[in-house]
């Protein structure tokens, strides 16, 4: 597991999202998927505005 630095929730939640992307049709998304939402869930709510953390949600609700 990548652990994750405070400070960094815009690259954090490029990478979760290229990671949701590349992984979606792979037999392992039912194990990402649960990952990627703890990850959306850790990022600092002063923090949902920015596109990328926007951008990831709109992934994990598809």
């Amino acid at each position: 597991m990548v652990p994750l630095h405070y400070g960094a929730p815009k690259t954090a939640a490029h990478l979760a999202e290229q990671a949701r992307h590349a992984t979606v049709h792979r037999p392992t998304a039912g194990l990402v998927r649960p990952r990627a939402q703890d990850l959306y869930e850790v990022v600092p709510a002063q923090h949902h505005h920015e596109r990328a953390v926007r951008d990831f949600r709109e992934v994990l609700a598809a």
